[in-house]
């Protein structure tokens, strides 16, 4: 499974606490996919990612575009006035910044380049000046479209890899949109790329390569410009994720979903007629298979990992967003757009020229064409990670399987029984009350930014997804509310409207 990249981008930045309205028939199609592609739920997004787009461009100028996705923008040539960081050095720059944020510089390794002898320097020498005169290459550089690629640092528990990365562009950078959230102002960049392991090539007996490395994936990049020439950033791959064998739940899921067809009666041709009728089906089918496809995640198996491996990565485009995108013109007003009726918006949208759906594209986007190849040395550090098994459900048969705390990050996995409705959306609350952020460059939302929460104790609630969206969620709850009055904290209404409610503290095996 692989979304479009410019869908997959579009999905992550939805995550972020975002008002966009949403009619039930298009968060049944939503839900129906992301079950499919297993997805966790996103915040709210509208049934074509793109409208949003079109009518907060139209409104109010090409920033506004961003800005509907929860980021405060700027348009800014990528020149700081600081030196470049030494080798090794990234970590310590960047670590307070990005999201997953951490002392990562005390604990990761220097990926320095192997010894060679004078002979093998020379030939490599050769090599490269052939290929990009001016240039130096090795194990942890490499130089594509005039854009050289090296990583320098690495650190690594079971849950994920972080990697330091610095890009220099032989050409300044062209002036890149900055987006603006709680960790801070950063270029908006991002990159196509694949990787593998190398003890995947012999899997042990009864497991098959994960679906999820089969194809390209997408990174949203966490960093900052050094200089007009320079950007280095965090590249987080999130290794427990990478690690799952779903082939037994995907063909699980496939009979599943069969056999909701055929006791509704229907295809999947009926789903996809776009009328109320379509969407009434849509729906009824959706909540069948949400009632049953949370009972199938015992089908996905964790393939074991060992302490020390070789990760090899291949970038296949580096690509950013520009400061001012140049948007379609429907000519139509925002708000002409958002009046039409449904049928004549989308006759509207679909004269929308298909290069603009293309990502990257040349009207938003700049990019460098790869490939970039890395074989990258990883080592597990698990002593400071402490997993929780809790393997709990309730009347509703809904709970947790597990939660892991990371000197990084918070990961929580839920348990569903066979019969529970699975459509539901999950809250972590520090022990102050207040709600924990996701972490930025990934999509999914049960991964927690620990920062510098107090997580002694964290309250894990269960909800209702389309009354988490439309009653409970909400900014002003989320923070401050250890100087809320009891009546007025987030965690009071969150408990009354719950699912599923765990109070976990670490270290201790009582709730």
């Amino acid at each position: 499974m692989r979304l479009d990249d410019r869908e997959k981008e579009i999905q992550r930045e939805l995550k972020k606490e975002v008002e966009i309205p949403e009619a039930v028939k298009n968060k049944a199609k939503e839900a129906y996919d992301m079950i499919k592609n297993n997805e966790l739920h996103q915040e709210k997004k509208e049934k074509n990612p793109y409208r949003w787009m079109s009518i907060a461009a139209k409104t109010a100028g090409a920033t506004a575009a961003v800005l509907a996705v929860g980021f405060v923008v700027c348009t800014a040539n990528p020149v700081m006035a600081r030196e470049l960081p030494v080798v090794g050095g990234i970590f310590a720059e960047l670590q307070d910044k990005v999201s997953f944020f951490g002392n990562f510089a005390d604990k990761a390794k220097t990926l320095a380049e192997p010894e060679t002898t004078d002979k093998e320097a020379a030939e490599v020498s050769e090599t490269v000046e052939a290929k990009e005169p001016g240039t130096a290459e090795g194990t942890y550089t490499k130089t594509s479209d005039g854009l050289t690629i090296r990583f320098s640092e690495v650190y690594a528990d079971s849950q994920a890899i972080y990697l330091t990365m610095e890009a220099k562009s032989e050409e300044p950078f062209p002036d890149t949109m900055m987006s603006q959230d709680e960790n801070g102002e950063m270029p908006v960049l991002s990159m196509n790329y694949t990787r593998d392991y190398d003890f995947l090539k012999e899997l042990p007996e009864g497991f098959e390569y994960p679906e999820s490395l089969k194809g390209v994936d997408f990174a949203q990049l966490e960093g900052k410009y050094l200089d007009e020439n320079t950007y280095v950033c965090i590249l987080r791959i999130d290794l427990k994720n990478d690690m799952i064998d779903d082939s037994q739940y995907m063909k699980k899921y496939d009979e599943m979903v069969q056999g909701v067809l055929d006791e509704m009666g229907v295809s999947m041709n009926d789903l996809n007629d776009e009328t109320d009728e379509g969407y009434a089906l849509l729906e009824e089918f959706n909540n069948k298979v949400m009632e049953r496809a949370g009972s199938l995640e015992s089908e996905r198996k964790e393939i074991p990992v060992p302490e020390s491996f070789t990760l090899h990565l291949n970038i296949e485009k580096f690509i950013g967003d520009k400061a001012e995108p140049e948007y379609w013109d429907s000519g139509y007003t925002g708000e002409e757009l958002a009046a039409m009726p449904e049928e004549e918006w989308r006759e509207v949208m679909s004269q929308e020229p298909q290069e603009y759906h293309e990502f990257p594209n040349e009207h938003m986007n700049f990019w460098y064409e790869g490939d970039w190849e890395f074989d990258i040395p990883v080592t597990i550090d698990d002593s400071e990670t402490e997993v929780m098994e809790i393997n709990e459900t309730n009347e509703n048969g809904i709970g947790l399987k597990a939660v892991t705390k990371t000197p990084y990050e918070l990961s929580v996995e839920t348990l569903y029984e066979e019969g529970s409705n699975s459509d539901c959306f999950m809250v972590a609350l520090d022990a102050n009350g207040n709600k924990l952020p996701y972490i930025t460059s990934d999509g999914r939302t049960d991964r927690y930014a620990i920062q510098d929460r107090d997580i002694s104790t964290i309250d894990v609630y269960i909800l209702d997804y389309v009354q988490y969206m439309d009653e409970l969620k909400g900014e002003e709850r989320y923070n401050n509310n250890e100087n809320k009055p009891e009546e007025e904290k987030w965690s009071t209404l969150l408990e009354a409207n719950a699912k599923y409610h765990k109070t976990i503290q670490f270290g201790d095996t009582e709730e």
